[in-house]
């Protein structure tokens, strides 16, 4: 049996960072024991879909050279899940019969992509994006041209699409809502983006419903729309989002919604296991962007070396990239649309394909903002929002600091 002061499950960006940080305290757990479950060290999944593309080499995604975690004296297992938790005794079993007994435990086992219930049967033909495994299929696939299919408008859904168009396939785009990304976006900006998109040649339909999956020859072969369409292709990535991955913490007792529950400490309902990432929740958040699972980390990282801190969610700027098309959001986008009591500001400058909208409380307050094209004030939008600030002069926020000064803010 193998003991560790401090033992991660999980080594994904959230790790990683978690990973980072504690090398920097000088009361750090002594002996540290990292799980992967994939073959490959922590790498940045933000930059799948631009390896998929082609446009970065395998390297640029790697988060720490080889021997980094030797040189901090973590010890690294890779390909090998953890598949017993007993805390009780403290004491866990990889899939290789790995037993380990440990003093605090961190499960960072992060997310599972969600499939629809017409999907759950291992199929030929089908696909996620989500990992390493994911992207060395869809190169194969991309290799031989042909027809794809992608299930989901958000941001994964538009990057796997755009990756294998570029890659020389005939690329359908179905999405469920009514416009794309519209979690992060008003109707307006996603016309826009959309319209961006059909001109490099990627097909998009929105209000689509799936039946049911196509098959030939036991392999996929298309999908059956609702209205009795049938669309054929080689390949289906399904990107409808993400579920936290709790297997293990249910397995082991912990409190779970959601996600794993945790306080201001990201400490779970035993207090030496703790949980970071996508497969957290705290109060009613859940977490699938950088900069917020960033913050935990730097908190857990104090907290592990028994420091005093306490995480709190801000609403930072959401920054996406979609294959060169630059876009954030800020405030919680939905919500907004649907109240009929905000102000509203818009500016569009269709030459340069810029586009602003920022909605007002009856306070004068900015509570969300879309940027879309031109993404340089969103991190002046997100400070307005996360401070409270009372606007003066509401129209001249659409151009941001050159324009709009302290004096606009009221005391």
């Amino acid at each position: 049996m193998k003991a560790a002061d401090l033992v991660i499950i999980g080594n994904g960006m959230a790790c990683h960072k978690l990973l980072a940080e504690l090398v920097q305290q000088p009361g750090r757990p002594v002996r540290i024991l990292v799980f992967g479950a994939e073959t490959k060290a922590a790498y940045n999944r933000v930059l799948l879909s631009s390896l998929l593309a082609g446009e970065l080499a395998d390297e640029a995604a790697e988060l720490s050279p080889a021997d980094w975690y030797q040189q901090h004296g973590i010890e690294l297992v890779l390909n090998d899940a953890v598949v017993h938790l007993d805390k009780d005794k403290k004491q866990l079993i990889s899939r290789t019969g790995l037993v380990v007994h440990y003093q605090q435990l961190v499960l960072a086992v992060g997310a599972q992509a969600t499939k629809p219930a017409y999907a759950k049967t291992a199929l030929p033909g089908l696909c996620t994006f989500r990992n390493w495994q994911d992207l060395a299929q869809l190169r194969e696939v991309a290799a031989k041209g042909g027809k794809a299919i992608v299930l989901g408008g958000g941001f994964l859904g538009l990057e796997a699409a755009e990756g294998l168009r570029k890659q020389g396939m005939q690329v359908t785009l179905l999405q469920r809502s009514s416009y794309l990304l519209n979690r992060q976006l008003d109707p307006t900006a996603a016309t826009l983006l959309q319209q961006q998109l059909e001109h490099r040649g990627l097909h998009v339909f929105t209000n689509i419903t799936v039946s049911k999956l196509l098959q030939q020859d036991q392999k996929f072969s298309g999908v059956l729309l609702a209205d009795g369409t049938e669309l054929k292709a080689d390949v289906l990535v399904m990107a409808l989002g993400i579920s936290p991955d709790l297997q293990l913490a249910q397995q082991a007792g912990l409190k779970t919604d959601v996600g794993i529950c945790v306080d201001a400490q990201l400490r779970s309902s035993d207090p030496d296991l703790f949980a970071l990432g996508e497969c957290c929740q705290f109060g009613e958040h859940t977490f699938g962007l950088v900069a917020p699972i960033a913050a935990q980390a730097q908190v857990l990282a104090a907290v592990l070396s028994g420091q005093h801190a306490s995480y709190q969610p801000s609403d930072s700027s959401t920054q996406l990239k979609i294959s060169g098309i630059q876009l954030s959001s800020c405030g919680d986008i939905p919500t907004l649309l649907q109240q009929h009591d905000l102000q509203q500001f818009c500016y569009q400058d269709q030459q340069h394909h810029d586009y602003r909208r920022l909605w007002l409380d009856a306070e004068q307050r900015l509570v969300g903002a879309v940027c879309l094209g031109d993404t340089s004030l969103s991190g002046f939008y997100a400070e307005l929002i996360n401070q409270h600030s009372v606007i003066r002069c509401s129209t001249e926020l659409l151009f941001g600091p050159a324009v709009f000064g302290p004096a606009q803010i009221a005391a």
